[in-house]
């Protein structure tokens, strides 16, 4: 990109036109506040090199806000008398056809189907394939759960203005047939505003569905005689709020019976299980943001660090948790990364919906998720 002048005019050869295009955007907000001495790129950074002409502490936070809705992060250096302002470009990407998207999910609702139908059925759903219909309906259900979550995050972003990828699902051989989804965000969150409102909008927009379909599948339940011995089933573990809803709406099964793990009544278990896999508040995961936002940096930190203390000592009751608690150090981290501007604090009705969502988490926590039990 050229140099431009004080006045504005260009200095030099232009080698990168979109990057003048955003230097000549940005330098008359700069210049209303100091001399510009000279601008210019070092990758994809936009320099500004200037003179102020009244102290920095007066306008830079009116100028950072005025970048941001621009969107573009500022940093400030000084260094011997001279100021410098770097513009970092935060703005959504040009976006392409997501291919990779449209086949991961596919894949993901063809594994969905295979591992409840398998569950059921075993082998024999290759050859009867009408034996994975049970497999359709708890994908449908699944899949809804998950889409819900994830475009939560998706719209959130959106609305702020945030670089946030669509939704990429992960197919696995595991019992759901997914080890869930994730959306990626290609721009740091500006604040903790909008590092709240992306992080809640997924568990919230992801519980509702998967509490109507978990209380259609109680409420439809049938049963099954309990076997009497010679055999191994995989059990799932009860939440606070499964236990509610189990009382409050299924219908007792007469002596000798259970309850059957009907194709809603999993597919609502597991939307719980991953809402509350999700409110885990460490690293980057939908509890971190959310416990960021609310208390800080500082404060998530030393929670965090408790809770995988806790995790630890449960993978003593279940060993699955030695699984998630390497998965958090090693890739989600622990701690949180800071926003563009920490100072900004949530308004009186996020925090109230933030302390909801820690009691979504405690309410759908479950200790022992899945054991393998002989009968």
């Amino acid at each position: 990109m050229e140099d431009i002048n004080a006045s504005g005019e260009p200095m030099a050869t232009v080698d990168n036109i979109e990057l003048q295009r955003i230097g000549q955007l940005l330098y008359p907000e700069v210049a209303q506040f100091a001399d510009v001495i000279a601008v210019y790129h070092r990758g994809t950074d936009i320099i500004f090199e200037i003179t102020p002409k009244i102290s920095h502490n007066v306008w830079l936070g009116a100028l950072r806000k005025r970048f941001l809705d621009l969107g573009f992060y500022l940093h400030l250096y000084e260094q011997d008398g001279s100021f410098v302002i770097v513009a970092k470009d935060i703005r959504p990407e040009t976006r392409k056809f997501p291919w990779l998207n449209v086949i991961l999910a596919a894949l993901t609702v063809v594994s969905m189907v295979i591992s409840y139908s398998y569950l059921e059925a075993g082998s024999e759903i290759f050859r009867d394939f009408s034996l994975m219909l049970p497999g359709v309906w708890f994908m449908l259900a699944l899949m809804s759960i998950l889409a819900f979550h994830e475009f939560g995050h998706y719209f959130a972003g959106r609305y702020h203005h945030a670089d946030v990828s669509l939704p990429y699902f992960i197919p696995a051989p595991t019992l759901f047939g997914t080890l869930g989804a994730f959306i990626k965000s290609r721009s740091p969150f500006k604040n903790r505003i909008e590092l709240f409102d992306v992080g809640v909008a997924g568990p919230l927009a992801g519980f509702i569905p998967a509490l109507i379909v978990l209380i259609i599948g109680l409420s439809t339940a049938g049963f099954a005689k309990i076997p009497e011995g010679g055999g191994a089933a995989f059990v799932f573990g009860d939440s606070l709020l499964l236990l509610t809803l189990t009382e409050l709406i299924a219908p007792v099964p007469p002596e000798g019976y259970q309850i059957v793990l009907s194709p809603l009544i999993y597919a609502g278990w597991v939307g719980f299980f991953v809402t509350m896999i999700n409110l885990i508040p460490m690293g980057q995961l939908d509890g971190g943001h959310i416990l960021y936002a609310l208390v800080g940096r500082k404060r998530q930190k030393i929670i965090a660090n408790i809770t995988l203390v806790i995790i630890l000592g449960l993978g003593l009751l279940w060993t699955g948790w030695l699984f998630w608690a390497a998965l958090i150090v090693f890739v989600v981290k622990t701690k949180h990364p800071p926003t563009l501007d920490d100072s900004v604090r949530l308004d009186p009705k996020r925090r109230k919906l933030g302390w909801a969502t820690v009691v979504i988490f405690i309410l759908t926590f479950v200790p022992i998720p899945i054991e393998m039990i002989t009968y």
